[in-house]
């Protein structure tokens, strides 16, 4: 029943302005991409042809580069230094190169320290502020192929091939948008634009994006590209732009989403748990004993007050709350703070809530947590919270008798735009990709075959 009154009033509108409201196709064209996700450092690289026929340009002279050669770059201690096809190394003149294709393939790219990745296109090396700057220069539906297996997966092509194909016209309509104007370079970090992981990752997910080649989303009024923002779940609740990055935005506004309730795993529920000592110190303050929260009409946390015992206190951003606790870099897992739609409990630590079952079977936490000799306090017949650093950091050898936090909260990523887990949710429910765009953005349509 809800997924029909969601469904047909909404969509049937949204479906005639799909289907009247098409265009001229936006056309591929080459992009820039800087490699900075995983290369942004790097001092020393080696590029291989994979396949193809390249040309190597260093200085004034230009080498043939066909499949199979290969440039290392390094540093000297006073210039860049390469060797082409395992020759003797030599000194450049210049601090940029460029491997161009004349029928261009694929081409390798590795450092010391990580697995290669192959790129299709060119690139570009230039040598700034002591490491090597790599540029890909792709076409743009090439681009997109290492794009949208990233940030949605392959496997969702098995039930939830719309989704990718949503997910496809929205990382399109961000490139578009994010190139134009005069700005010619984008990167490959999920954190500054969109992950970009090269040819490597290529799959089904490519069906998607040739099934939309070309489609992209325009503002209703202005039929200039949205900023088609997106995120992981939106934790039954979109975000307005505005509450994020400060600018109203018509196309990014705040809705519910049901579709991203009940899906996802540990972004669908997850929980935090602090001690009161660990909480106040990560602050600058003594042992927490009060949290406020400062919520948006969403649900989602705007800032969070915190008071210690000494009668200090101090308030920060939401966002700045949870990144000193965000797992970054290890596998998202449900205990753990994943963002800011959350709600903060205190609990003392002689609190009893299931009687003689402990802390593991209250908090859902493994037993790893908690050893077994702090589990139960023998004499309230409670949960030791005084033996729990915090989620993250396990147990604690020694007691600090002040109570924890939790934070239970749901949803991973800011919320704005499209719910990842949720297009995928609506696509398994048999919706289009062209009702998943509609559905998550506001007074948009598409432009496009």
């Amino acid at each position: 029943m809800t997924r029909i009154v969601y469904r047909l009033p909404f969509f049937c509108i949204a479906l005639v302005i799909f289907v009247l409201i098409r265009a001229t196709p936006c056309s591929a064209k080459e992009i820039s991409v800087e490699l900075v996700w995983k290369l942004g450092e790097a001092g020393w690289v080696e590029i291989e042809v994979k396949n193809g026929d390249y040309q190597l340009i260093v200085d004034t002279t230009t080498h043939k580069f066909s499949a199979g050669s290969s440039i290392q770059v390094g540093w000297g201690g006073w210039a860049p230094i390469l060797r082409i096809n395992h020759q003797e190394f030599q000194v450049m003149k210049g601090s940029t190169l460029e491997i161009k294709g004349s029928n261009a393939g694929s081409l390798s790219v590795k450092t010391p320290e990580d697995k290669a990745a192959v790129y299709r296109g060119d690139l570009q090396l230039s040598w700034k502020n002591s490491h090597w700057q790599l540029v890909n220069r792709v076409d743009s539906e090439d681009y997109l192929k290492g794009v949208v297996p990233m940030e949605m997966s392959n496997a969702w092509s098995n039930g939830g091939a719309e989704a990718l194909k949503a997910q496809a016209v929205a990382a399109r309509t961000f490139v578009v948008r994010h190139t134009e104007n005069g700005k010619k370079t984008i990167t490959d970090s999920p954190d500054i634009d969109q992950a970009y992981a090269g040819k490597l990752v290529e799959g089904e997910a490519t069906v998607a994006v040739e099934a939309t080649r070309g489609e992209i989303l325009v503002d209703d009024l202005s039929g200039q590209p949205i900023e088609a923002l997106y995120s992981a779940h939106s934790g039954g609740y979109t975000e307005d732009a505005k509450n994020v990055w400060g600018n109203s935005d018509s196309n990014n506004v705040s809705r519910p989403d049901p579709y991203s309730e009940g899906v996802g795993g540990a972004a669908n529920h997850w929980r935090f748990i602090v001690s009161a000592p660990v909480l106040g110190s990560t602050f600058g303050l003594g042992p927490v004993r009060k949290v406020e929260l400062d919520k948006f009409p969403s649900g989602r946390v705007k800032s969070v007050r915190m008071e210690d015992g000494f009668g200090q206190s101090k308030t920060v951003t939401a966002r700045t709350f949870v990144k000193k606790f965000y797992p970054f870099g290890q596998p998202i897992k449900k205990f753990a703070l994943l963002g800011t739609f959350f709600e903060a409990q205190q609990m003392a630590k002689s609190f009893d809530p299931l009687g003689k079952l402990g802390l593991s079977v209250f908090f859902g936490a493994p037993e790893s947590l908690v050893s077994k000799s702090s589990r139960l306090d023998q004499k309230n017949q409670g949960p030791l919270l005084s033996k729990i650093y915090s989620s993250s950091l396990g147990p604690s050898p020694d007691t600090q008798p002040l109570g924890a936090f939790i934070f239970d909260g749901r949803g991973w990523g800011h919320g704005v735009g499209m719910s990842q887990w949720g297009a995928y949710h609506m696509a398994q429910l048999g919706y289009s990709y062209q009702e998943i765009l509609a559905f998550y953005y506001a007074n948009a349509h598409i432009k496009g075959e």
